[in-house]
């Protein structure tokens, strides 16, 4: 007896080291070329991915210098808590640590974290599916969609939204602890929530809503289970979790309230809803169904784009998926029952989120209200979403779970007629299939710069002393559209912050510019002020700002503009030329 329990338990060991290394190397395989290219490269663009870097890498120096300066990031001077406009990313940026110490490369960093959690949402979904179907094969399959279905191919430009592998954790947790009641579980439960949340606010408040609608299914059926002392841990492990997380998102409800910028609106999140035939398209990265769809692909660039709106999770996902509710919904036995009646609803409910306030079918609006609109004004943390489209996240866990009580079926069912020989084989052909219907194209790379090829401007820079606040012009043009529909839309804004952002990693001296999810009111005078450049209002605007220094990147003027720009240093008494760095100009902006 105890010799068949040591083997059972080397089996189990040596099969989960096989998953391991299994998700590994799909996670670098389906990242491909990331990991070979990504010391010197981003996926597509140099946009949003070097947008992550210059996060992680803040986190990491804020925390080795200041944590508790944290949100005080060195963009949009003078403004302050600027680490919020965005994801500060915390939980990757204490993972980035080590990363960093060894590369001592924010882009290479930022690639290694992605292809890791990649690799942590297959393992999460692997430990879920695992302990409800008991059967590891079920995990393995669950693990492959969740990490790797179209809808997540299309956001490796986002480190955030790729970490999501800490909510299946989270609900396995809050599963084991609504089956047993040990207080072990919901501490569990409340950590990796706390973790899944610090990772990406977005992915905290979606997980809340998968948590709310567990607890509402929950009662329903099981009612007798919400005990006093069941209710009375749970909520205890709540609030501790919340007084965890509150010291991160008080800076977020400080901006909520100071600039009226910092609200998304239902028109803003109308722009980024997904059209019911978005369902049906796959990114063009997916090796097969991204040719397939390209048609239905046209014109979706006119809301949101193909990145936020490519929704459709794979052929195999969706067969299993709705094989396996069919399958519980008939043979479910005990909390069987309660896992259909959970997943099931929580897929078409994050579904119908996707669709954001309105309907739209095949690009018409339809006037019909959908149910976004009562989570935005109900349900804390909505009005801080811009895009309904991320809540594809539960769909594609619900049927990664539901995808893998059907395998379980379809292997049982093969062993019971011809063994464990056809059991496999069936296994394998559904795996390949599997693999085939996920697979990615080799995805497309953007080379940017490392630190020892930056610009030598900012070497200069560096070298300053104190906070060397610093305006880098020009600014973002000035178009009364986008200026009025909001600067993010403006592309000179993206061609030029982004890589100002991510070229500060190299100094950190405090900068009136900036790249991020939000831009702030200082920045929109700032264009305005600088719309004739150079002129006494700009100077006045950016002394009244408290900036030292002037960086004009010349060849990003016309020749006349530069012209008047060198001749108003000898005009004028109000700056003068510090230094001057190929076509890069740096002045003193004079008290």
């Amino acid at each position: 007896m105890v010799r068949e329990r040591l083997r059972n338990a080397g089996e189990k060991k040596a099969f989960f080291l096989v998953v391991v290394l299994l998700f590994l190397f799909l996670a670098v395989f389906f990242t491909r070329p990331i990991l070979l290219q990504g010391n010197h490269a981003t996926y597509k663009d140099p946009y949003d991915p070097t947008l992550q870097a210059w996060t992680l890498a803040w986190d990491i120096h804020a925390l080795g210098s200041n944590p508790l300066n944290l949100f005080n990031a060195n963009i949009f001077y003078p403004n302050h808590n600027t680490l919020s406009y965005s994801d500060h990313q915390i939980t990757n940026g204490v993972l980035a640590i080590p990363v960093m110490a060894v590369t001592r490369n924010p882009v290479y960093t930022q690639n290694l974290l992605l292809i890791f959690n990649v690799f942590l949402c297959a393992l999460g979904a692997y430990f879920l599916t695992t302990h409800l179907t008991k059967s590891r094969t079920a995990g393995v399959f669950a693990g492959i969609i969740f990490a790797f279905a179209p809808p997540r191919l299309a956001h490796m430009g986002h480190l955030n939204l790729i970490s999501a592998g800490w909510m299946p954790l989270a609900l396995l947790f809050l599963h084991k602890y609504s089956e047993e009641g040990r207080t072990r579980d919901v501490v569990l439960f409340a950590l990796f929530f706390v973790i899944q949340t610090l990772a990406s606010w977005h992915y905290g408040i979606i997980l809340a809503v998968a948590v709310a609608l567990f607890l509402l299914v929950r009662l329903i059926m099981k009612p007798r289970g919400f005990t006093l002392r069941w209710v009375g841990v749970f909520l205890a492990a709540v609030f501790i979790a919340a007084l965890v997380i509150a010291p991160f998102a008080v800076p977020y409800f400080k901006l909520n309230k100071s600039d009226p910028r910092f609200k998304r609106t239902l028109d803003e999140v109308d722009l980024f809803s997904v059209d019911v035939k978005d369902f049906a398209i796959a990114p063009a990265e997916n090796l097969f169904w991204g040719k397939l769809t390209a048609g239905l692909r046209e014109g979706i660039a006119k809301r949101a784009g193909p990145t936020e709106r490519s929704m459709f999770p794979g052929l195999i996902p969706l067969v299993l998926g709705i094989g396996g509710a069919i399958y519980l919904f008939r043979r479910g036995r005990g909390e069987e029952r309660f896992y259909v009646r959970y997943y099931v609803p929580l897929a078409a409910l994050s579904a119908v989120l996707c669709l954001g306030s309105t309907l739209y079918l095949f690009g018409h609006r339809f006037n019909i209200p959908m149910p976004y609109e009562l989570f935005f004004y109900l349900f804390p943390g909505f009005k801080a979403m811009r895009v309904p489209g991320r809540f594809i996240i539960l769909t594609l866990l619900s049927l990664a779970i539901l995808s893998g009580f059907a395998i379980k079926a379809i292997m049982e069912w093969a062993a019971s007629k011809r063994g464990i020989s056809l059991s496999a084989t069936l296994g394998v052909v559904l795996l390949v299939l599997l693999l085939l219907d996920m697979m990615s194209a080799s995805l497309p790379m953007y080379r940017v710069p490392l630190k020892g090829e930056f610009p030598p401007v900012y070497s200069w820079l560096k070298e300053q002393k104190g906070q060397a606040p610093t305006v880098e012009l020009p600014l973002a043009d000035y178009n009364p559209h986008t200026f009025k529909a909001g600067l993010q839309y403006e592309p000179t804004w993206i061609e030029r912050e982004a890589m100002r952002t991510y070229y500060s990693t190299l100094h950190w001296k405090k900068t009136f510019n900036g790249f991020s999810g939000y831009i702030p009111t200082s920045y929109y005078q700032g264009v305005k002020a600088t719309r004739g450049f150079p002129s006494k209002e700009a100077m006045e605007f950016f002394r009244g700002q408290g900036v030292k220094y002037l960086l004009v990147h010349g060849a990003q003027f016309d020749s006349n503009t530069l012209d008047r720009i060198l001749q108003w240093d000898k005009s004028h008494g109000d700056i003068e030329l510090v230094r001057r760095f190929g076509s890069d100009y740096v002045f003193r902006l004079k008290a």
